[in-house]
């Protein structure tokens, strides 16, 4: 059974003086909790629970970092919580009534925080299902779902500090959230489905789901939960063997190692970003699963299917996930691609006065996308980037220790500790969003790294708050586009419409992505940029030596005067005018069927 609880560590960043002197005040418990209590023998007990300070008072500065921290959750209120000697909290369920009617939600969405603001002391005891935890140090947190039971005590001499945080799971709209399913026997098609616009229009007229083949899409990462649950009868399943099944995956796969539990905290995390897994160059491939091939397996075993085929948006994956060969079909069938809707642009001519080198947009924070911002931002160059961090972060990556490259390769580092400084003090770095306050990255393990104010959750309501004609204007004014993908540390290529914006604005790229890249590009008919600068990056599997060498393009380019690289341009004409009608044939064509 998976965990309802985690633990994980913070830097410490607050001091004493923060909360110690709050005016603490000692809650009531309801009289059924302390008789229950008192009849399983505390009939001792100096008090049931200690004293708090909680959101009804001035909250500190401090509580806005962890806003940052622990961005993963919406509706978070604090408590600062004191026990003293001989006061303890016996084991029980929070039941969160009063939290629940101010913010209208769920009880199996609410969870807490515990962050531990100082050192474990003699006779400081925590409880958590079960398991007792002493010996803490100062930022350590624990987070568990709202029905596990925990306990606390002091059965010590000086005082016990801690933060209470309690937050509301983030729910994904049901489109979202489940598999979707079309002509499978036994099971009713899911006309639901077709109410939204990206499978309506675009995804469901290109697989011509109507037709006698049964077909599952799903739109996630992770486990495919719902598929785990089906059960099919005698019946059906001869049916489906006979007919075949395809399974789309619209995003690439959330790839582990088996074992890779005991690497990543918190503890029992097999991911090391959050819902899937960067990689050592010298990975094993027969060490290798993915979250969503797990389940299709399980569903396959379980129902004795021997007739399915996986479409995916991973190159090569049938090579690098042999494990699965026995019950699917592995093909590199990208269906997001497929689908993807064009780019507007309003003037597609080809523009040679630009002033600057490089763009470079990025949304969710990675490694690979923060090395190449530090590296960009203090160049010639137009960047999006929403966080601070520093290189620390870098030391204990499955890829890459960047505190070795001060010997290895100190060019880089050098310039990499100028521009981590230069974005620790000039982040967030907007084009056409308005993005407030920079995310502190604290530590290499990030949770959910995404920005969150105003302007993002007023943009995901549909509210018109970005300026795309900015995009438009700094794409006109550059030379080349580094774009850093969503994936970096993995053997299976991919690319998305991040690739295929410069595209559309006519643009060289340099593509900081996995390996084969741009091999899998122009086997989809583009064309890259190796008659005009050196593209062997792309063949080089070893992940932190192609970061290496990306970066060495990129010093070309900056040291190149900009008078050249008009004249470079205008060369790569012929090229940048192939990938624009490329796209014209594909994109454009799907997205009028």
């Amino acid at each position: 059974m998976k965990s309802k609880w985690y633990r994980g560590h913070i830097p410490r960043f607050w001091h004493r003086d923060e909360y110690k002197d709050l005016s603490y005040v000692r809650q009531p418990i309801t009289p059924e909790e302390v008789n229950s209590w008192r009849d399983q023998g505390y009939d001792l007990v100096k008090s049931f629970t200690g004293v708090m300070y909680d959101n009804s008072n001035p909250m500190p500065d401090l509580c806005k970092r962890f806003t940052g921290i622990f961005n993963e959750y919406d509706n978070l209120t604090y408590t600062f919580y004191k026990m003293s000697t001989l006061e303890i909290m016996p084991t029980h369920v929070d039941h969160f009534r009063t939290y629940m009617k101010i913010f209208d939600v769920e009880y199996k969405n609410v969870v807490r925080i515990l962050v531990m603001l100082e050192d474990w002391k003699p006779g400081h005891y925590l409880e958590i299902d079960g398991t007792g935890i002493t010996s803490w140090i100062a930022g350590d947190y624990f987070i568990w779902d709202s029905d596990v039971p925990h306990a606390a005590s002091n059965i010590g001499t000086e005082d016990r500090y801690t933060l209470q945080i309690t937050g509301t799971k983030r729910v994904p709209d049901d489109i979202w959230a489940r598999v979707h399913w079309y002509n499978i026997p036994g099971l009713d098609s899911k006309p639901e489905s077709t109410s939204d616009s990206l499978l309506k229009y675009r995804i469901l007229p290109y697989l011509e789901y109507n037709n006698s083949k049964p077909l599952y899409i799903y739109m996630l990462n992770e486990k495919i939960k719902e598929l785990e649950e089906i059960e099919h009868d005698a019946h059906n399943i001869q049916i489906i063997n006979e007919k075949g099944i395809d399974i789309y995956l619209y995003e690439p796969v959330s790839g582990y190692l088996v074992g890779s539990e005991q690497y990543y905290p918190p503890a029992g995390t097999k991911h090391s970003m959050i819902f899937y897994s960067e990689f050592p160059d010298n990975v094993k491939v027969n060490m290798m699963r993915a979250d969503e091939l797990d389940s299709i397996q399980l569903y396959a075993l379980k129902n004795g299917l021997t007739n399915i085929t996986v479409h995916t948006c991973d190159y090569d994956i049938e090579k690098y996930f042999p494990h699965y060969k026995g019950t699917m079909n592995l093909v590199c069938d990208d269906l997001f691609l497929k689908t993807v809707s064009p780019i507007n642009v309003v003037d597609d001519s080809y523009s040679y006065n630009f002033t600057r080198r490089f763009i470079s947009l990025n949304w969710r924070w990675t490694p690979h996308r923060h090395l190449i911002a530090a590296y960009l931002a203090p160049l010639s160059s137009y960047i999006t980037w929403y966080y601070r961090g520093d290189m620390t972060n870098f030391t204990n990556q499955p890829w890459c220790d960047i505190i070795l490259w001060g010997k290895s390769n100190p060019d880089a580092f050098s310039k990499l500790l100028k521009g981590f400084e230069y974005l620790n003090k000039h982040s967030p770095f907007n084009i056409d969003l308005k993005i407030e306050q920079a995310v502190n990255i604290i530590h290499p393990y990030w949770r959910d790294p995404t920005p969150k104010n105003q302007t993002i959750f007023d943009a995901r309501k549909g509210v018109n708050v970005k300026d795309s004609t900015k995009i438009e204007s700094c794409y006109r004014d550059i030379f080349v586009d580094v774009v850093t993908e969503s994936r970096y540390a993995q053997p299976t290529a991919n690319y998305s419409e991040k690739t295929l914006q410069p595209m559309f604005f006519k643009k060289p790229f340099i593509l900081v992505a996995p390996p084969f890249t741009l091999k899998y590009l122009r086997e989809q008919g583009f064309q890259t940029f190796s008659d005009f600068w050196d593209e062997s990056y792309d063949e080089c599997v070893d992940h932190e030596r192609r970061m290496w060498m990306i970066f060495n393009l990129i010093d070309e380019i900056e040291n190149t005067p900009i008078d050249d690289l008009r004249e470079l341009y205008k060369a790569m004409q012929p090229v940048l005018q192939h990938n624009y009608e490329r796209l014209l044939d594909t994109v454009l064509a799907e997205d009028q069927s």
